[in-house]
């Protein structure tokens, strides 16, 4: 499981992160390994965050919504429907254009970052080959399986 932190640099630019756990936070920030997306700067923080309340819905289907929209303000919103549809849609390109490194991932994944290979690939990888790979400030995405309810 992860936490969502919502971040801000020196310059006031808002942005949000993903991090395992509190200490990995502030590892990255102690390592200067947090970077703003809009302006490059190292000097990155948390800001004041609203927790987030999932409550299920009880009209249709499995989706979640949040009692309370002030985490919203800065993200894209969409229907919960379009958005599975979307994360479906990312996973069937992931699977159909790239290839699949199978437990290799880790391996691979340093590779890519070295530049000795490309980029389009995706795998399998433990717990601790995970940690390794962030606290090595490799790039990684977990694309989520969307299943059919």
């Amino acid at each position: 499981m992860a936490i969502k932190y919502q971040l801000i640099c020196d310059e006031e630019h808002k942005f949000e992160g993903w991090f395992p756990s509190i200490k990995e936070f502030e590892r990255q920030q102690n390592s200067n390994l947090l970077l703003c997306p809009i302006c490059d700067s190292h000097r990155v923080t948390r800001d004041i965050m609203a927790p987030n309340v999932v409550k299920p819905r009880t009209d249709v289907g499995p989706t979640t919504h949040m009692s309370s929209t002030e985490d919203w303000n800065d993200e894209h919103i969409v229907m919960g429907s379009k958005a599975r549809l979307l994360l479906k849609q990312l996973e069937a390109h992931v699977k159909k254009n790239f290839e699949d490194v199978g437990d290799k991932f880790a391996d691979e994944a340093r590779k890519a970052d070295r530049g000795e290979r490309n980029e389009d690939f995706y795998g399998n990888a433990s717990d601790r080959e995970l940690k390794d790979l962030i606290d090595e400030g490799i790039d990684i995405f977990a694309v989520p399986k969307i299943l059919d309810n």
